[in-house]
């Protein structure tokens, strides 16, 4: 069975614990509204969004036409809403004939969609690659090891 306690028997159990766990916590939430502002500046994680306003400013934009299409259930099964749908999309690019993979959740795929390059690299992407950042993890990490080094500043004890 549960024991409830009252709010004020509440904060008394929680200002017993060492005051260096409460300058890790502060400090992790610190770093992660930095971190929220500085991505919301587009000072990181924004290389997506930039290599896409180079690929439109320098007009690298090709037009991908669908030739295949299938879905995957995913659970709970039978929901629609669930699919992950893959497309392949074929498109010329300085005369060569490339294809472009695709993969959207929840809804099919267009005929024809953008397709973006930079001038530098003749690797072909879309609006629905961006975003997919593995390193966006960090943004959950970071704190949590800023916390750790503040609390054993402080000498606490793990």
């Amino acid at each position: 069975m549960l024991a409830e306690i009252t709010f004020s028997e509440f904060w008394a159990q929680m200002a017993e614990y060492d005051s260096a766990l409460w300058y890790g916590v502060f400090a992790a939430i610190v770093t992660f509204v930095i971190e929220l502002v500085l991505g919301a500046k587009g000072i990181i994680f924004a290389g997506d969004d930039k290599k896409l306003a180079k690929a439109k400013k320098e007009g690298n934009v090709l037009i991908g036409k669908r030739k295949k299409c299938w879905y995957e259930n995913r659970a709970p099964q039978g929901k629609t809403v669930n699919r992950k749908y893959i497309a392949i999309y074929e498109y010329t690019l300085d005369g060569k004939i490339g294809t472009k993979q695709v993969v959207l959740y929840g809804r099919e795929p267009g005929y024809t969609i953008n397709l973006y390059y930079t001038s530098n690299s003749k690797k072909v992407f879309s609006e629905y690659d961006l975003g997919k950042n593995p390193l966006k993890v960090l943004i959950y990490i970071i704190p949590v090891i800023v916390a750790y080094i503040v609390m054993k500043l402080f000498g606490y004890n793990f």
